[in-house]
């Protein structure tokens, strides 16, 4: 009506349109059709009343510009952009800051940190419904890769960006620190993921990259799970803080950041030049062009940034028999096999009906493999597959590093993974191998395995190794079982693993791969559950990371991300499961992708009630997990859950770079929040 101000027009618009959202699945067929197009005029309208209220808001205090995000929260979910959860959570985030008026900066720049969730969420519930889509027309009008982004920005998710970038602004001055991108300031958009300082060249990922080039910095649409070897990590979509490459990347110091899609601009201005990407463990971000004023800031880093040191007096290479799990404990670890078995086996005797039965295969049976001659079993001249690996390491390691290093690095591998998958298999090993299946698992064809990697390079106090390695999901069939092995004994030498590992290693040859033969579990929901606060290291919370399926939360899917108290198991949403598919097992083997449901909420009150109950217990029932200082470190474990039953699948320490926390430049940046720690702020006034 005539009169009305902007505000009370999308106040109105607000209530009308989550009121059709709320009443849409009780609607019949015909008057859905009608609430549709209601939604969709009430949206335009209610994206040009925001812009009148935001360009009116510039006298307006703290308060009412944060109870205009509550306004815009209702708009983003009557549109479909939010959940009813997100919903929920906005609304609880601007009721707690509405309680009192006077905050500490600390504590209100963390509440501001939550609010910026919601754009990150908003195109995440877009990526769900139109990814495939948008996947399948960019094959033919790579234009369509801009739906999302323009979607966004027609909604009311850029009115509430622009508010929320003003207040984060205004906190971030209060606060004496700024986020710089190539000069210049900015307030909302890029966030630490992973605490770092790296240098290289910026370009975007290419499955065409050689190992020298893949070492700078790179931009990808998410944290992918097959990520090579790179210096810094600049995400556009932020996927899962749990995954395997992203507990790699915070283990290895690698700089990991959000980039909101509004700078990706500024960063095309820059692709191919040399950059510097700092990520503070406060969160202050910088993305400059590199130049001799940061040689000595690099000069100043010159701790390793992981050291991987193989004890081979503890290695016992004479035990070749298949081993259950019950008979191996956490002590086993780098003596007969690698930590997967040996801490599920401990797992197994803790827990004992929340491990499935397995199988390992010491580092001895792959210590034999190498130990043949390399050319063939006839020729007595050959050296041992074992001899020509080592003088390969050697051979290279004293090759300049560049192209020539490169080229050659990766025909070595080729030919090392290329022997190993055709080497023909001990007959005596054969046989008890198929022995030992049916004893432990059943009848050949009745049961499925995973056949998983188990490195003495890995999960170690200093390096965590996360997902380097090969797992071959749910093979069914003894034939299929041995090519698995043969293919995860090779993938230790793929040059993605080679690449993440080598450099922190000082006696190469010394890679053993045991392999874990794991029941299949036909998971509902899987995921990795961190005993500690991801953000704060504190041991009063959980970080847990679930998805539909198997896999997904490792593999760094948009998983359900909650922040669970230990004391009474209050939930906080960081991120709801926004993937399109699932992946479930086949009873004849291997696996589907499949629709994912995309249900509101995946761990449900007695799935939490599990994972809590099995964290309470770690710290008495499992021997201590230490960093490389000694220090107990908080543990990551993988779970899935079949027919509301926790199930636990690995056991590691969770491990941050010490060298990321003590970097004096990084520390630099944070100093301004340290000398502001004691302000506060006054949401009545006037940013």
């Amino acid at each position: 009506r005539e009169g009305i101000s902007a505000t009370d027009a999308l106040d109105l618009y607000a209530q009308l349109l989550s009121r059709l959202r709320e009443r849409f699945a009780s609607l019949s067929a015909v008057n859905r059709l009608h609430a549709l197009e209601l939604s969709l005029l009430l949206e335009d309208k209610a994206f040009a009343a925001a812009r009148a209220v935001n360009a009116s808001l510039s006298g307006a205090s703290r308060q009412q510009r944060l109870a205009s995000l509550g306004v815009l929260g209702e708009v983003l979910f009557g549109s479909g952009l939010i959940s009813q959860r997100e919903r929920l959570a906005l609304a609880n985030t601007l009721q707690g800051l509405a309680a009192k008026s006077d905050w500490a900066l600390a504590d209100y720049r963390a509440q501001l940190a939550v609010l910026e969730r919601i754009p990150s969420w908003a195109a995440n519930r877009l990526g769900f419904y139109f990814n495939p889509s948008v996947r399948a027309f960019a094959r033919v009008e790579p234009m369509s890769e801009g739906f999302i982004p323009d979607r966004l920005r027609g909604s009311a998710a850029l009115n509430y960006g622009e508010i929320l970038e003003e207040l984060s602004a205004d906190a971030d001055n209060l606060s004496g620190i700024r986020h710089e991108l190539f000069g210049k300031t900015v307030s909302s958009g890029i966030r630490a993921l992973n605490p770092g300082l790296a240098r290289g060249v910026l370009g975007r990922l290419s499955a065409q990259s050689t190992m020298s080039e893949q070492r700078g910095i790179v931009l990808v649409p998410e944290s992918i799970a097959d990520l090579p070897p790179v210096a810094g990590i600049l995400t556009a979509a932020e996927g899962n803080a749990l995954s395997h490459v992203q507990l790699l990347a915070r283990n290895l110091g690698v700089p990991n950041v959000v980039i909101g899609e509004r700078w990706l601009a500024e960063l095309d201005a820059s692709m191919g030049k040399t950059v510097v990407l700092a990520a503070s463990n406060g969160g202050v971000v910088r993305l400059a062009a590199d130049g001799p004023k940061w040689d000595a800031v690099f000069r100043r880093d010159t701790q390793r940034a992981a050291n991987i040191q193989v004890d081979v007096s503890k290695l016992d290479l004479s035990a070749r028999g298949l081993r259950p799990l019950e008979g191996l404990r956490a002590s086993d670890s780098g003596v007969i096999v690698g930590p997967k078995a040996a801490k599920l086996g401990e797992l197994k005797y803790r827990f004992p009906d929340r491990v499935s039965a397995g199988l390992a295969l010491p580092f001895g049976s792959f210590r034999a493999l190498l130990d043949r001659p390399l050319n063939n079993a006839a020729d007595q001249e050959s050296p041992s597959v074992f001899e020509w690996m080592k003088a390969n390491y050697q051979r290279l390691s004293a090759m300049p590093e560049g192209a020539q290093r490169s080229v050659q690095t990766s025909a070595f591998l080729g030919q090392l993974r290329q022997w190993i998958l055709t080497a023909p298999w001990d007959p005596k090993l054969l046989t008890e191998l198929r022995s030992a299946l049916k004893q432990s698992f059943g009848e050949d064809g009745q049961f499925g395995v995973f056949v998983r990697s188990d490195t003495n390079v890995e999960d170690l106090p200093g390096f965590t190794g996360a997902g380097l390695n090969l797992t071959v999901p749910n093979v069914v069939g003894f034939d299929a079982i041995v090519q698995a092995i043969r293919e995860v004994w090779a993938s230790p030498f793929s040059e993605r693993a080679f690449g993440w590992r080598q450099a922190l290693m000082d006696q190469p040859e010394h890679v053993y791969a045991a392999v874990l033969l794991h029941k299949t579990v036909p998971a509902d929901l899987s995921g990795v559950m961190i005993t500690a606060d991801l953000a704060s290291g504190n041991s009063s919370h959980l970080t847990v990371a679930s998805n539909e399926g198997v896999g997904g939360g490792v593999e760094g899917q948009a998983s359900e991300s909650l922040r669970i108290a230990v004391q009474d198991g209050q939930v906080e949403l960081l991120a709801s499961a926004t993937e399109s598919q699932r992946r479930v097992v086949l009873k004849k083997g291997g696996t589907q992708l499949q629709a994912a449901s995309g249900q509101d909420s995946l761990l449900d009150a007695s799935a939490i009630a599990q994972l809590l109950d099995v964290a309470k217990q770690l710290p008495d029932k499992y021997p201590q997990l230490l960093d490389a200082a000694g220090q107990v470190a908080p543990a990551d474990v993988e779970f899935a859950f079949a027919q509301g039953h926790l199930y636990l699948n690995q056991i590691r320490p969770f491990l941050q770079s010490d060298r990321a926390r003590r970097n004096a430049y990084l520390l630099e940046l944070d100093s301004a929040l340290a000398d502001s720690a004691q302000k506060r702020v006054n949401l009545r006034e006037k940013p």
